[in-house]
Parts: C-alpha cells; structure tokens; sequence
C-alpha cells in the first residue's frame, strides 16, 4: 500500500539564485493576495465569486499587462499554484464556516471586526516563503549514487544545489522551495511511498496522562510505569533569547545591526523549533511503536493555550505530539482510544474508585480517604484513562494490588518535597 509522503533537503542557491528565488517568492505572494482580492470584491459586488478556471483566465491577462511585467520573468506553473491555494482556503473557510466554527472576532486596538478562518493577505515580512512548482514545470533532480550533493534544475532560476541525505523512493509529482526565517532555504518534494512496515508492539495497551511537571505519564497494562520528563527548550535557550531582544530593543528599525539580530533570533527560535519537533516525532514513533492500543485524552490544547499557563503548555508540544501519535496508530494498525476531556481522571481513585474532586496543580500526591491509598497523581491519571478506554482488563486479572501498586506514589517522590511550577489552579 502506497501513500504520500514529502522529502525535505536543505538547499543551498547561489547569491544570483538567491535574488530569482526572492522575485519568484514576491510573483507567488502577488498572486495569492490578488486573487483575493480579485474574490472579495465580487462577493461586495454581486454577492458571488469566481470559480478557479475564471480567475486563472483573468490572472494570465494581468500578468500581460504592461505595468506587471515582472511577472513574465518567473515561471507560470508557481503562480497558477498561488491561485490554487488561495482558492483552497476558501474552499476551507467555507467548510468551517457551515460547520459553525467561525465566528466574529475585533481587534482591540483598530475596532475592525473579522471572521476567523477568512484568508487574509500575505505579507513580504512574513518569515516562510513559499514556491510549489508541478511537473508542468519540468523541474529535474540530477543525483549520482552515493554522493552526497544533487542538483536542482528550476525554470528561470538555475540548478540549486541539495544537500542529500536520503534517496527518493519515486518520482517526485511536485517541489516546493521554501525561504524560512532564518534565511535557510529548503525544497520538499511530493512522492509516493511504500508504507512502512509497523514494528511488533511490546505491550498489549497503554494509558498516557500528559502533563507539565513530566511530559507523559505511560502505565502499560502488563503492569509496568514510566514518566517521560519534560524537555524545557524554550526555558533552555531563555537566556540567549532574552540578550536578542535587548538588542533589537537598542538598535534602529532598517539598519543592518538591526537586520543581523533579527536574523539571529529568527535562527535560535528555529532552533527550538527543530527541537521540539525532533522530540515529539520520537516520543509518538515508540509510542504507536511498542504497544498495540494507546489510550489517550481528548485535550484542547488552543483553549489551555489562552490561560496563565499558556508558555508551558506550547513548550510542552502537546498538539504535535497527539497529532503524531494518531498518524502513526493510523499508519500501523494500532488501536488508538480518545477520552473525553471532561472525564475526571485526576479526580477518582483508581483502587476504589472513590471521587475526591478537584485539587490544585501542587499536589503532585494524595491519599484516597476511603482506601487510605496513597497515589502519584499523573500515575493515578494514566491508570484511569486506561480503564476508561476498556484495555484494563489484564490489570483486574492480576489482582487489587496491581492497581494499588500501578498507581501509587514512589518513595522518592514522598520523600521529596516539590515547588508548583506553575500557578496554582483548579484543575
């Protein structure tokens, strides 16, 4: 069975290149933005829009126009995807917005109001860049078996040198050439790969509790624990980060003191980036990896997102990391079980069942009144979305103590007394 997959290498223009790329990314931006453009003002007119072909006819005749004759200097296959893509996200937008997960939304500061979910214009000081070009274009990868370098041949740039790092599996159907933030380049290629064969699970099932003190809490049904501890990259590199905003705050706007910085800062934070996406792909591959059925919350991570806690929780990944770990059960053919967010798994003793309601993010463990049961909090957590999702019944097989001895709080952890981390709420 084949699916789709992108290759990412990183590419490295000469500084001739370098200058095509940046008009070529300028034409694709001037593309998009003009197509909704083009879009808004006949929904204002005549209370319809144009579909694809009509705007791609009007486009070819702009793009002739005198007064737009640098368009005629980039290729047409990137633009005409621009459109594409504009055309997509209306397309979405729509979709959001008879499902009824739009909504109106004013900026505190200009009193203007929009619709969430409505495309909006691109800029030149956005960080990410973009170029798709199709087999239209006639694009052409040149690579030598066991170099590591390949080439690149794009219409109206030149041949771009690759950094390559892994073969591709088939012919590429597309190439995107990206600009990011920190001035690096890359080109992702669209191929249809073979799936991977799944690994043999280690364990019949899991339950995951995530959490800000320790990243994962895992309790596998064949009676085993584990905490993954939570990696901090941004609290790592707050020092440098800290030291480039001061920076930039003594420097003046357009020189190139000031550009340097910005460019700097712009590389720590991909940096972190990098990091924490290496993390998450990592965590969910052994994950999905090792255990036939994963047990998971149902969390709402964009809300969490809004609260005084918001720095921790998106340095915590928790989106990528779900998402990855569905991907991947998808991929496999494990089962993957959700939980309702609401269901009070920090709440219920796991030995008794016993519901002793909210307590706050300090108490990392507690003693069950009715069973006088002394429990980890997270270890508690996981034991229950495990039970909640039915993959407990190994654990009621081994007996009461299992459970007991699953969920209950280490020594070390008794004996160590531990600042909140966070503030102190309700959950």
């Amino acid at each position: 069975m084949s699916m789709t997959k992108r290759y990412n290498y990183r590419a490295y223009p000469t500084q001739g290149q370098r200058a095509a790329l940046a008009c070529l990314f300028g034409a694709c931006r001037h593309a998009y933005n003009w197509t909704i453009e083009q879009r808004e003002l006949m929904r204002r007119r005549h209370g319809r829009m144009q579909t694809y072909n009509q705007l791609s006819a009007m486009f070819t005749q702009h793009r002739h126009d005198p007064s737009y004759a640098w368009l005629t200097s980039v290729s047409s296959t990137p633009l005409q995807q621009a459109i594409r893509h504009a055309d997509k996200a209306y397309q979405n937008f729509f979709r959001l917005y008879k499902a009824g997960r739009t909504r109106i939304v004013t900026n505190q500061r200009t009193g203007r109001k929009r619709r969430t979910g409505l495309p909006r214009f691109k800029s030149r000081r956005d960080g990410e860049q973009a170029a798709e070009f199709t087999k239209s274009a006639r694009f052409k990868i040149e690579h030598t078996h066991g170099c590591k370098w390949a080439f690149l041949t794009l219409p109206k740039v030149g041949t771009v040198k690759l950094r390559w790092t892994r073969d591709l599996p088939s012919a590429p159907s597309s190439v995107t050439v990206m600009r990011h933030a920190d001035g690096a380049y890359e080109a992702s290629f669209v191929v249809q790969a073979e799936q991977a064969t799944a690994p043999a699970p280690i364990h019949e099932a899991c339950g995951i509790d995530m959490g800000l003190e320790s990243l994962m809490s895992v309790v596998h049904a064949d009676g085993t624990r584990q905490k993954i501890p939570h990696p901090r990259t941004l609290s790592r590199k707050a020092r440098r980060l800290r030291k480039l905003d001061k920076q930039l705050a003594r420097q003046r706007k357009g020189t190139s003191n000031h550009a340097k910085t910005l460019l700097l800062r712009a590389r720590a934070y991909k940096h972190i980036q990098n990091q924490r996406k290496d993390m998450a792909y990592k965590l969910a591959s052994t994950v999905a990896g090792e255990n036939q059925a994963v047990a998971l919350e149902t969390l709402n991570v964009n809300a969490l997102a809004r609260t005084r806690m918001a720095k921790s929780l998106l340095d915590a990944n928790w989106a990528r990391i779900i998402t990855r770990i569905t991907e991947l059960c998808a991929q496999y053919g494990r089962t993957l079980v959700l939980i309702d967010r609401w269901y009070p798994s920090s709440q219920i003793c796991s030995y008794c069942g016993r519901r002793d309601g909210r307590k706050p993010l300090n108490v990392r463990t507690w003693q069950c009144p009715a069973c006088s049961t002394t429990l980890d909090r997270d270890y508690n957590a996981a034991v229950n979305i495990l039970d909640a999702a039915g993959l407990a019944e190994s654990l009621n097989a081994r007996g009461d103590e299992v459970r007991r001895a699953l969920a209950a709080a280490d020594e070390a952890h008794l004996s160590t007394k531990r600042e909140p981390t966070e503030p102190l709420t309700s959950i």
